[in-house]
């Protein structure tokens, strides 16, 4: 029961001080302290959208890529990874051209400018190998937490993706 307590103190100083990480060390519990780049959870705004599974947020001035934990969806480009979509679906180039357009214009209508919850998950790498924070990411929708690759999935604007 203290552990709660002191895991409550430590919320509302990281609340009441704005939480700056620089100067309080912030619990698990308090997701718009942490770090993005390190912490398990963290509160980020996305700042652009790059296609349906790629964004952007700024941290500390700086640009930071996501790439959206398990699910793909198709290039927003016609390129060779873009021709190898379409012929592990089954479909065409200008199907998958569609369906990543359509992707990426409803992650830039769902999620540019709003605040998500960015969950890492422990089995895989922080980072990809084109330098892109690995996550999953979730936001509210009203009371609703909702999670955006199982949304994508349910849209079929995504396919499952185990990197």
């Amino acid at each position: 029961m203290l552990r709660f307590y002191y895991s409550l103190l430590l919320l509302m100083l990281c609340l009441s001080v704005g939480c700056k990480t620089e100067e309080v060390i912030a619990p698990t519990t308090c997701p718009v302290c942490a770090n993005p780049l390190l912490d398990s959870s963290a509160q980020v705004t996305i700042s652009s959208i790059t296609d349906g599974d790629t964004f952007s947020f700024v941290e500390r001035n700086e640009k930071i890529n996501i790439r959206i934990l398990g699910i793909d969806t198709y290039e927003t480009r016609h390129d060779a990874r873009l021709d190898s979509q379409a012929v592990h679906a089954g479909i065409s180039i200008d199907s998958a051209y569609t369906l990543g357009l359509r992707a990426k214009a409803f992650a830039d209508s769902l999620l540019h400018g709003r605040v998500v919850l960015l969950y890492r998950d422990p089995r895989q790498p922080n980072f990809d190998v084109y330098g892109r924070l690995l996550r999953h990411v979730t936001f509210l929708e009203g009371i609703v937490k909702t999670d955006y690759g199982t949304l994508m999935l349910q849209k079929k604007l995504a396919v499952v993706d185990t990197l």
